[in-house]
């Protein structure tokens, strides 16, 4: 395991995959990420009852459908009112890849 983590560091190909999908270091970046992983969480939070009692609503006016299905089969799974952890910590995890560079400087001093 060790030496293909190591063949994954020496090889140029791998990092320029790496650096074409790492954001940028830029107000769009940082604001892509908040955007993408926490705002979510917050939503789910404040308001997903009412998301729930809104997508059951159109869900009961809609034909029915296996996609209709699919999502009210999902609605209470992905609208529980809890943060999750996981998506958190992506975010986490990309702010901090965003800014690594600086904090290893940071560190050194």
């Amino acid at each position: 395991m060790k030496n293909r983590l190591d063949n994954l560091k020496n090889n140029p190909k791998f990092q320029e995959k790496l650096e074409k999908i790492k954001p940028k270091k830029n107000i769009w970046g940082v604001l892509g990420v908040v955007l993408l992983f926490f705002v979510p969480e917050v939503i789910n939070v404040m308001w997903y009852k009412e998301i729930t009692i809104w997508l059951m609503e159109l869900i009961h006016n809609a034909p029915q459908t296996p996609m209709s299905e699919l999502l009210e089969w999902s609605i209470p799974k992905i609208f529980t009112g809890e943060i999750s952890f996981l998506n958190i910590g992506f975010g986490i995890a990309f702010l901090v890849w965003i800014f690594w560079n600086d904090i290893k400087r940071w560190r050194e001093r």
